[in-house]
């Protein structure tokens, strides 16, 4: 059993959402705190998203959905769009907001020194 958490730590976590007919993998990575950031002041202003997931869930989820999806080609940009798409395949968003919360977890996880993956360090 200890192999298998040692393995967990190595395996990057895949995450991925079967939207509008369509397996997505749905990834919290450098884009997507590249838009937090933008929006929010900064990468580590989660207070702030918090508060807009708990008080805006309708538009921040969708939002925040919309800056980790990878394939968004058949979706649209906008919120609006990302909510259609949900309707279209029945998906509420207390499940996108329990999938992003994993997602960003990992990344966050990652991100602060605990996690699955760095990245490797070339010299010239």
């Amino acid at each position: 059993m200890a192999e298998n958490k040692e393995l967990e730590q190595v395996i990057p976590n895949k995450y991925e959402l079967k939207l509008k007919g369509k397996v997505r993998e749905v990834k919290f990575g450098n884009l997507a705190l590249a838009k937090i950031e933008r929006k929010y002041g900064s990468v580590t202003n989660f207070k702030a998203l918090q508060k807009d997931m708990e008080s805006k869930p309708m538009d921040t989820l969708p939002w925040l959905l919309s800056i980790c999806i990878k394939d968004k080609s058949d979706i649209g940009e906008s919120v609006d769009d990302m909510l259609m798409a949900l309707d279209d395949s029945d998906i509420l968003i207390s499940d996108i907001s329990e999938l992003l919360g994993e997602a960003m977890n990992s990344a966050m996880s990652r991100i602060n020194g605990d996690g699955k993956k760095k990245a490797e360090k070339v010299t010239v």
